[in-house]
């Protein structure tokens, strides 16, 4: 036997929590689904979803501090992450945990790149678990954004006036076809965050093209696009769980109200806002890309020419799901059917639900009013008929509580 299989055989003391009787009776009789990560609200979110509805639930994040480790729904492990750590580390930490459990989980990879390593690894996986996800062959084409935008523009999708910037080569051709305002994104989503803490570095005019280039350049390939006017308001966001067969069977639309940052950031305000429009769009790309699993595809309403401009598509839960759920359409539970063979088609949403992200949203309007970007009346019209947080909630607590921990002791003397 090699040491492999040994590793991958032995019980490591990191699962006991799944190991207790009563947590493998619980698995035994419903199916458990699995999480990971669960640092931020978007796998907190899927958490709460399904754990509400009694599905065992089992959370995996490299940070033992991670917030969603704390929910009352969860059993809580830690796991190694496919970035730091590398792919494999990763898929021997979900097959320790598949071979622990009493029957195959439904998993559901929440961050980026967690859904390219278990996309690149389904096979495999699938051993273990049921996985409503996209294999490689797909997904490649998501996790690609000039891919990606190539297939919208081939269906009809409109996209921002966009050049593809492989190397310095490029730039003078990339400026003599773009408007500005532009900005440079990373081909490789979440390249840029990470580098600096933000997606998008502007580049107000042409002049200021190689020095930005020179700072963008080391997130690798980039696309130059012309920015898009208009209002925080003017985002739309289509939430969907596609089949195996491609087939939509749960559609959302929300409105971005108030963003953190504002223009270029996640929603810290959203309502639910149905639109035909922006269903067709996000229909159109994603049977064109063969799509498989949850999705968040964003666009952004053009006031010049009235058309909806793709800013992107998420290949996974985004940040405010939740709000799918709150207006009746939960996208987690839909997959998470559809995995177990026994799929349902979800209802019409009900529009004019508010979700909040409280903690940005205090933070930036505070802000914002003392520069007087934002009026106090217009603040609190923003909670209007909202119902559900990023990270509050009464039911479970726990989370929150962490945050609010983590938060405070950044700033306690001797801290890092």
């Amino acid at each position: 036997m090699s040491w492999l299989s040994r590793y991958l055989e032995r019980q490591s003391p990191a699962l006991s929590p799944v190991l207790q009787p009563e947590v493998q009776a619980r698995m035994e009789a419903v199916a458990p689904a699995v999480v990971l990560p669960v640092s931020g609200g978007t796998g907190l979110g899927i958490l709460r979803n399904l754990g509400r509805l009694g599905v065992p639930m089992v959370a995996l994040d490299d940070n033992p501090a991670s917030i969603g480790l704390t929910s009352r729904y969860a059993v809580p492990l830690v796991c190694h992450d496919p970035r730091h750590h590398g792919e494999e580390a990763l898929i021997q930490d979900l097959e320790r945990l598949g071979e622990a459990l009493p029957q195959r989980a439904v998993l559901f990879p929440a961050f980026d790149d967690h859904v390219w390593a278990v996309s690149r690894h389904l096979e495999r996986l699938s051993k273990h678990y049921l996985i409503p996800l996209a294999g490689w062959d797909v997904m490649r084409r998501v996790e690609d954004k000039e891919l990606q935008l190539k297939a919208a523009a081939s269906v009809g999708v409109d996209i921002p006036r966009t050049a593809y910037v492989h190397g310095p080569e490029d730039l003078a051709a990339a400026a003599a076809d773009m408007a500005f305002p532009a900005l440079f994104k990373p081909i490789r989503p979440q390249e840029m965050r990470r580098r600096f803490g933000y997606k998008v570095i502007a580049v107000p005019t042409a002049a200021d093209l190689p020095a930005a280039y020179e700072r963008a350049r080391v997130c690798g390939p980039l696309l130059l696009q012309e920015i898009i006017p208009g209002e925080d308001t003017a985002f739309f966001t289509c939430g969907a769980y596609h089949d195996a067969a491609s087939r939509p069977l749960g559609l959302f639309v929300s409105r971005k109200l108030r963003q953190h940052p504002r223009d270029f950031g996640e929603a810290r305000i959203a309502e639910s806002e149905w639109n035909d429009d922006v269903v067709a769009a996000t229909l159109r790309l994603l049977t064109e890309l063969s799509f498989h699993g949850v999705s968040g595809t964003e666009f952004k309403l053009d006031p010049r020419d009235g058309r909806l401009k793709l800013m992107e598509v998420n290949a996974r839960h985004w940040l405010h799901h939740t709000l799918a759920t709150e207006a009746g359409v939960n996208l987690s539970l839909i997959a998470y059917r559809d995995a177990l063979g026994s799929p349902i088609q979800g209802p019409r949403q009900q529009d004019g639900v508010r979700w909040t992200d409280l903690k940005h949203e205090l933070e930036d309007s505070l802000g914002e009013l003392v520069h007087g970007t934002l009026g106090f009346r217009e603040m609190l019209e923003g909670f209007r008929n909202a119902r559900t947080d990023a990270f509050w909630s009464l039911d479970d607590p726990l989370p929150v509580a962490r945050q609010f921990a983590t938060a405070v002791g950044r700033h306690l003397p001797g801290a890092k």
